[in-house]
């Protein structure tokens, strides 16, 4: 898995290295029945909240996984997949954020890639909650949009609501709500 080792390589500059290299090893397919256990088991305590929804298509198809030897048919297909962020607690206690794009191979759920959201880092913000745009769980659109609350100072009385946006040519911003 390329994507597992850019994760690790990431974050091992961090001090959450440990961390966010166990929370990339949970990204790999399990048995339905298997779930449940695995989450309870694995997922690490520093791990604040995860959102997952939108969708991505690739419409060049291939990409990384593909073999030199795949057939022509299967160099057209197009690859869909859809986002997840991640926020995670740092070892100063404010939050760091990741966005993640996973691919639906025929082999089930497959970590592409992870890119950290810098702008939050560099606020040394607190995330408190983070939330979908849609909870229906069917996007009409390619994209992906989080609500995120987060506290630059933790005795504040409210958080302040970001907006995590991914467009649907995969740019991303992260910026205060304007909802």
């Amino acid at each position: 898995m390329r994507s597992v080792s850019i994760f690790a390589k990431i974050c091992r500059t961090s001090a959450i290295g440990l961390v966010a290299a166990m929370l990339a090893a949970t990204a790999g397919p399990a048995a339905a029945n298997d779930a449940p256990e695995v989450v309870a088991t694995t997922t690490p305590s520093r791990v604040l909240a995860v959102v997952s929804g939108g969708f991505w298509v690739d419409e060049s198809g291939g990409g990384e996984s593909e073999s030199e030897t795949a057939t022509e048919d299967a160099a057209n297909e197009s690859r869909r997949g859809y986002y997840r962020s991640v926020a995670v607690r740092s070892q100063d206690n404010t939050s760091r954020l990741f966005l993640q794009r996973i691919w639906l191979s025929d082999d089930g759920p497959t970590l592409l890639d992870t890119r950290e959201i810098t702008e939050l880092s560099d606020m040394k913000a607190y995330i408190t909650d983070m939330r979908p745009e849609d909870s229906t769980g069917i996007a009409k659109l390619p994209g992906f949009v989080t609500f995120v609350y987060l506290k630059r100072d933790p005795a504040t009385a409210e958080p302040d609501t970001w907006e995590l946006f991914v467009d649907e040519f995969g740019d991303t911003a992260f910026t205060p709500a304007t909802n």
